[in-house]
């Protein structure tokens, strides 16, 4: 039985990445939805800049009819950072904030994803972003909105212990963490350590994709540039997405493929890919069981 596969933001956007100074995809929303609907994945995601112009041109609610026509039942919106921030950082943060919820709340989203700071110098201690996201999880509970955090080894948040520590930090059913296997896989956690490590009734999303242990350059050059289709690189999807299915996740998944590779494609021809090695990682999953 196929899974059910988020298309990641990224994964249908085209030539745009996190690193782009506008993170507006060239691709319209329509093709995006068409494509998404097509190949058979279950839910779509759309970063900021996408929701914002959606909002301002058709507006959510027929954004929201248009996904829903098409077939698509998940709808996950991205990504904010800056929570913990001061300044004009965390007024530009705010703003983030409050067109997620908006996005959120419109479109029924099960989740925002929640970062720590992308390419970023500097150390906040975690004591302060455990109390910071504990505060954004209370407004998100208060609007009926689910987080997800994800610990990015080029962040203020490093490891996934850390993200463990900060979501536990909060009371709110809203406090939630993103597992995704480029971030683990890429500092050494083996895939049944994760497990160990992550308590699953904590877990809001988990993501799949495929990298290289060896960097060439900084960690968020690669994360941008170099993460593989599944079974394309050296993580062991098929590993993860065994390990993920014995810890008891019964979710979706996220398939966040953000490479330079990706962006030179033809962006029906990459999702395709995402789509088709994403599926046989799963199918290798349940050989490996079976073989056990």
């Amino acid at each position: 039985m196929t899974p059910q596969l988020i298309c990641t933001c990224w994964t249908s956007a085209g030539n745009v990445a996190p690193d782009f100074v506008d993170q507006t995809s060239p691709i319209s929303l329509d093709e995006r939805i068409s494509l998404i609907s097509q190949m058979g994945w279950s839910g779509i995601g759309l970063a900021h800049a996408d929701l914002v112009k959606a909002r301002d041109t058709i507006g959510y609610e027929a954004l929201s009819s248009k996904i829903k026509d098409a077939g698509i039942g998940i709808v996950e919106v991205e990504f904010l950072n800056g929570w913990w921030a001061t300044g004009a950082e965390r007024q530009e943060s705010d703003k983030v904030r409050a067109d997620l919820f908006e996005a959120a709340r419109a479109l029924g989203a099960p989740h925002i994803k929640v970062g720590a700071g992308e390419g970023v110098d500097g150390h906040v201690p975690l004591p302060h972003l455990a109390s910071a996201f504990s505060d954004l999880a209370d407004e998100a509970e208060a609007s009926g909105i689910k987080l997800a955090l994800e610990a990015t080894p080029f962040s203020h948040m490093k490891t996934i212990h850390e993200a463990v520590e900060v979501v536990n930090h909060s009371n709110s059913p809203s406090a939630g963490i993103l597992v995704d296997i480029w971030h683990t896989a890429k500092i050494g956690i083996p895939h049944d350590e994760v497990w160990k490590i992550v308590p699953l009734e904590k877990v809001t999303a988990v993501e799949v994709d495929d990298g290289f242990l060896d960097t060439p350059g900084t960690l968020f050059e690669d994360s941008t540039n170099r993460r593989a289709y599944c079974g394309e690189g050296e993580f062991d999807a098929p590993g993860f997405i065994r390990a993920t299915l014995d810890a008891g996740w019964k979710g979706p998944w996220g398939v966040e493929i953000i490479s330079a590779e990706h962006r030179a494609l033809p962006v029906a021809e990459g999702m395709k890919k995402a789509f088709d090695t994403t599926v046989a990682a799963f199918k290798a999953a349940h050989e490996y069981s079976r073989a056990k």
